[in-house]
Order: structure tokens, then sequence, then C-alpha cells
């Protein structure tokens, strides 16, 4: 798997706990928790504190050992990447002892693949995007760069208690430099810039067709259901004569809405059976129902699988999920439509998500095409006699 341009940064994010970013308000009421994307540790898995200083010390941090597209990539910047992706490994498997052995988290790939290759991918995507964007005379803006500037001194503020000094020794217990820390935090803004002069930050500069037709690629849905909550206000289930009552109300709700073959009048009908039956909370903010990736795990099972084998203007049956007895009706796609909402005021639109998904691949293409070129330092680097010179410092298992 790549490492994409986006987690680049979050990498950063992860290892300081810095750009905290706001997590959008879940309004699907019926939505499931999101696994963890970490790997699965047992209690017996060797948990590894170490130093990597010593590693880190093998080379002068400012020596060149590569060019992207002519953008020097030095030691220091190539090791943030190396050591991110080596502590997680020694964090759920204990020290590799072998890097020509197969890697836990990429199968097929060596220790030293994995670990090499990713933080070639990550620089290649980052220096290429440089490139590019100079190429369109694509840049940053005052506005993102009084944000940065405002970021920086927010972070020296909660992670140096206001001592510029402090933090900047704080980023350096993660092999980060200021230059390397304000280069990473302007990639990104600078992501941005280009992905608005594309496709426009939401999307819009993509035409409505063209959205629908690479969001149904994606498989995405839309669909609208009326709720008839078999559960009271604190989440208990109700007293069964009462939830028999929802399902002979589903039923009925059901059976009108059938009889209805004008598919204007079918919406039309459905909208108002929402508002007087419906008991979803975000039906209130999803007045266009709501649009999903199939397969992405943001739904409830029952009625994803529901919506999902429905075709376009077709009625399900009465579906029954642990939240109660849904009535479905499947959508055409909109370009507008809202996948998530941010507040309770601000949505992110399928062209967005579209929009992504076509930059990540201008962005992988870019990267694919990137020319590199190798110091004579790189090609005899050996990363398991560098990372053989951490210290382990604590253990538990």
């Amino acid at each position: 798997m790549k490492t994409k341009l986006i987690p680049f940064v979050l990498a950063a994010a992860v290892c300081l706990s810095l750009f905290a970013g706001c997590q959008s308000s879940e309004l699907h009421s019926y939505s499931e928790d999101a696994a963890s994307a970490s790997p699965s540790t047992s209690a017996d898995t060797a948990q590894t504190t170490k130093d990597y200083t010593p590693a880190y010390e093998s080379y002068d941090p400012d020596e060149v050992m590569l060019t992207v597209n002519g953008i020097d990539v030095t030691w220091g910047e190539l090791f943030y990447w190396y050591q991110f992706d080596v502590s997680n490994i020694e964090n759920v498997n204990g020290d590799i002892s072998d890097w020509d052995a197969e890697c836990s988290f990429a199968a097929g790939k060596t220790n030293r693949e994995y670990v090499t290759e990713n933080a070639l991918d990550t620089v290649k995507h980052y220096c290429a995007l440089e490139s590019k964007a100079k190429e369109m005379g694509v840049g940053l803006t005052d506005e993102d760069k009084a944000e940065l500037q405002a970021t920086w001194e927010s972070n020296v503020q909660s992670y140096g208690n206001g001592d510029e000094q402090a933090f900047i020794e704080y980023l350096a217990k993660a092999f980060l430099t200021k230059d390397l820390f304000d280069h990473l935090s302007e990639v990104n803004k600078l992501y941005a810039r280009v992905l608005e002069n594309m496709f426009g930050a939401n999307g819009e500069k993509i035409s409505e067709d063209e959205v629908i037709q690479k969001a149904t690629d994606m498989g995405y849905v839309r669909a609208k259901h009326i709720l008839l909550s078999t559960k009271d206000d604190t989440g208990a289930a109700l007293p069964d004569d009462q939830i028999a009552e929802k399902k002979t109300t589903a039923d009925k709700l059901l059976a009108e809405l059938k009889g209805i073959t004008d598919k204007t009048q079918l919406e039309t009908r459905f909208d108002e059976l929402i508002k007087e039956y419906g008991e979803d909370p975000g039906s209130e903010y999803y007045t266009d129902g709501y649009t999903f990736q199939s397969g992405a795990g943001t739904m409830d099972t029952s009625f994803e699988t529901a919506a999902t084998e429905l075709g376009e203007y077709e009625l399900s049956g009465v579906v029954k999920s642990d939240y109660g007895y849904h009535i479905i009706l499947r959508l055409p796609l909109k370009a507008g439509a809202a996948v998530e909402f941010t507040s309770e005021t601000d949505m992110t639109p399928l062209s967005y998500y579209v929009a992504q998904d076509m930059f990540t691949a201008e962005t992988d293409n870019w990267a694919e095409e990137s020319k590199v070129e190798y110091t004579d330092t790189y090609k005899k680097m050996d990363l398991a006699e560098v990372f053989s010179k951490a210290i382990r410092t604590s253990s538990a298992g």
C-alpha cells in the first residue's frame, strides 16, 4: 500500500499529537463505530521504548541522500520517515531482529522493503507536488501563511509553555527540526491549494455528471429512510406491544408508498412521511438522505445492505435493525449531497470526496513519474546497520 500524500502530514500529527483536527459530529444515528486502523496486539506482545538518537547520528542530518525532481532530501528528513515506521513496527512486534524477514505490516514485503519504500514513496509524493505546484504557478496565500504562523504559535504555547525554544526541543525528540516541521506544514497547505486549483476546494470544478459517474464507480449510494425507533430516549428497548405497533405502522406506510408510481410524487410523499413519522434526528441535517460509500463501515449493516441492493427509486421492505424499523428509498446520487457534517452547519459534499480521489490519482502519477537520483551515501546505507545502534530504554510484556 502506498503512503499517500495526506497521511504523511498525519504522521507528524500522530507522532507529536499536533495539528489535532476536530472530529466531525456523528449525526448518522445508526452509524457504527469505525474499527481501529492500528495493528492489533495481544497481551504478550513485546512493547518497546527505544532511543533512536544513535541511529539518527549515523549521518549528518543536513547530508543530501537523494533528490526528487532536483529537490534535495536530507538524511534528517529521510530519517524522520524511517524512524516513524520502524518505531511503529517495534512498538507492536518488538525489536526488528531480521530486516529481511516478512513485515507484519505488509504481506509480501520484508521489513527493509517496507520501511525503505514507504519513506521514499512519501518524499516522492510531496516533492512531486512541490514541483507540480511550481509548474502550475500555485503557491501559498497570505491567509495560508498567517494560519501556519498562528498554528506554530499555538503549538509553542501548548507544547512549550510559550517558550519557542522549548517547543523546538520538543520537536527534536521526534527527530523533527523546525525547518522540517514548517516544510511539512507548508506542503499540507500547498496540497489544498493545488487541489483547489485543479478541481475546486469541494470539487465544484468537476461537472455534475463526472462526479456522479466517479462516485458510482467508488461505490457511493444515496438513500432516504423512515425510521420507526424501537428504543426509548435512554436507548432501552420499548415494551413488546409498542414495538408491535411500530411494525404495524411501518407496514401501513410501506403499503401506501408502494402504490405511488411517479418518482417525483414518491419522493415528495416519502419526505412528508419522514417529517410525520420519522424518528432519526439525523434527517434534520441530511435533507438529501444519507450518501455513503458501500463497504466503508460507516452505516448500520442492515441499513447499508438493504439500501445497496435497491435500484434508484426502489423501496425496500420493512428493514429491522438494532435501531428499529426502516423503510428505505434509494435515490440517484447528487454532487452536492452531504456525505458528512463537520459541524451542525458545515457539511462535506460528495463532490469533495470525488475530488480527493481524483487528486490522489494525480499525485500518485506525479510521484511515479518523478525523477529520483541517489547519492553514493544513500546507495551504501544499510538500514539494519543504522537501526542496530538504537538503544532499548524500557520494555513491557
